[in-house]
């Protein structure tokens, strides 16, 4: 008999150890019974569910499991489709009651101190907001100086009852996910002794993050994670890339030490700066790709392969950093001369297919003979250029084809708008014509003959645009052209000022910028 009260309490010990590493949340809401809750998580913007259960005929049910559940921010949602949240602290063993009729002020907690603090304050906000509410709109109607002054003064004491009751609980509770979470929520004020305005800026800056603690991993299961760093080098780091890459730097590094901060933060840039459509998003993807490649050690390495000979294109041609070195060949500014290159045109096209059907070699030893064909026949064009010999204030790259759909359309409407919007300034326009790819010399030797008549059609003539080829330079490489038609603008140091924009947003660039200047 006394073995088996031994045996009995053990087991019971047992029992409670192995539970209290899980977590049990009874809930019971009135207004759901025989019914689905699904227990959930935030995540940034996301509701993530984790579990669900069917209440009883009472709307009881209970959410339990071995392991404890990661500290956040929780909900309950309902078949109505409205949730309400609730804190997952230290504490996972407590009982939640709440009503359908009203899920944001009906609600409560048992076994719980936090949550029971997390229920009281919110109650608290609201029963303060609706006094600031009352205060506001009498102050609205107010008629003189001193009814004013005397509004003001409850508004202050109702902001002093804000400030009190968070001191209260952060200072009593440090150690509180829910002190966390009220502490992340906090705006940073600049102190009233600051009063230049770069100085405010600088200084709220400097501070942004300090009640923002973003190695701590619970703040990842909160709605405001995401936002917090989105804001921070959206509204308030100088949007350049530069200044955003330095501050990415930044944010990483408080994250570093903790795994899963660093391996959501980390993707989460990786992935907004590869789906931004800003400018300089791309210079920004091309350093996070770097530290993805250094330090992601939970992606294979042939992903990581992947992804560096993807950015090493990129590289290449980043907002800020030199153009890569270009060298073409000049097709005529006039029509005659330009009908006088179709006659060795004609002639590279025959010798050149009767090297591409001889079936005794493979195209692979065949190249050679077709490359010379091709060298031979661009020695016709009377003129080459270097893009770094070229002395003007602004250069456009205009990389086209005059088979893409879009390029027909454009390329002329770009043409109008350069001879007369840009008329004034010094700008010159190369545009390379990208035709190189020698596979089939039928259509290789019959498009560069469309180049010709895209050319005279729309009488591409101007000192200062130039319709340029050479097959034998790595464009596509140098400037990471997968698609047609992409633009560069370049400044006179043939640095990149802005890329894959549209000509008349070149246009508009080039004219704000001599305007500025003047």
């Amino acid at each position: 008999m006394k073995k088996t009260y031994y045996l009995l309490i053990i087991s019971l010990l047992i029992s409670i150890a192995s539970f209290s590493q899980g977590y049990k949340i009874e809930v019971k809401v009135k207004g759901v019974e025989n019914q689905d809750l699904i227990l959930g998580f935030h995540k940034a913007s996301n509701l993530m569910p984790y579990d669900t259960v069917k209440t009883d005929k009472n709307g009881y049910a209970v959410f339990k499991g071995k392991k404890p559940l990661k500290q956040g921010l929780y909900f309950i949602f309902l078949p109505s489709k409205t949730y309400f949240d609730f804190i997952v602290g230290k504490d996972q063993t407590f009982y939640i009651e709440n009503d359908t009729a009203d899920i944001y002020t009906k609600m409560k907690i048992k076994g719980c101190e936090e949550n029971q603090a997390f229920v009281d304050y919110h109650n608290f906000l609201l029963e303060q907001n609706k006094q600031m509410e009352e205060l506001r709109n009498r102050y609205q109607k107010a008629k003189d100086d001193k009814e004013k002054a005397d509004i003001e003064a409850e508004m202050k004491k109702v902001s002093d009852k804000y400030e009190a009751k968070y001191q209260e609980i952060v200072s009593k509770h440090p150690d509180w996910f829910f002190s966390v979470f009220l502490k992340a929520t906090r705006q940073i004020i600049v102190p009233d002794s600051i009063t230049d305005q770069h100085a405010k800026y600088e200084y709220y800056k400097a501070h942004y993050f300090d009640n923002f603690d973003l190695s701590d991993t619970r703040l990842l299961y909160t709605p405001f994670y995401d936002e917090k760093i989105e804001t921070y080098l959206d509204k308030v780091v100088a949007p350049v890339p530069d200044s955003l890459i330095n501050e990415i730097d930044k944010i990483l590094a408080k994250v570093k030490n903790d795994s899963v901060a660093f391996r959501y933060t980390l993707s989460h840039l990786f992935n907004k700066y590869a789906k931004s459509q800003l400018m300089i998003a791309e210079n920004i993807y091309v350093h996070l790709s770097d530290i993805f490649i250094t330090d992601a050690n939970w992606i294979s390495d042939s992903v990581k392969n992947e992804l560096k000979t993807k950015i090493n294109r990129k590289k290449n041609c980043l907002i800020g950093k030199p153009a890569k070195p270009l060298h073409m060949f000049i097709l005529p500014q006039d029509t005659a001369q330009i009908e006088a290159l179709r006659i060795p045109l004609e002639d590279m096209k025959q010798r050149g297919l009767k090297i591409e059907k001889d079936q005794s070699r493979t195209f692979e030893e065949k190249v050679p003979d077709l490359s010379a064909l091709i060298g031979e026949y661009i020695a016709n064009f009377p003129q080459d250029i270097h893009l770094y010999d070229t002395k003007h204030k602004y250069t456009i790259l205009w990389f086209m084809s005059p088979d893409c759909s879009h390029c027909k359309v454009e390329t002329p409407a770009f043409f109008k708008d350069f001879q007369t919007k840009l008329k004034d300034a010094d700008v010159q326009v190369w545009c390379i014509y990208l035709e190189r790819n020698t596979d089939d010399w039928n259509r290789f030797s019959n498009d560069i003959g469309k180049w010709f008549d895209f050319v005279e059609k729309h009488k591409f003539y101007d000192k200062n645009w130039l319709n340029v080829w050479n097959p034998f330079d790595n464009y596509r490489f140098k400037y990471d052209i997968a698609s047609t038609p992409v633009l560069y603008l370049l400044d006179e140091n043939k640095e990149i000022i802005a890329k894959r924009i549209g000509y008349e947003q070149a246009i508009d660039i080039i004219l704000d910028l001599e305007k500025a200047q003047k």
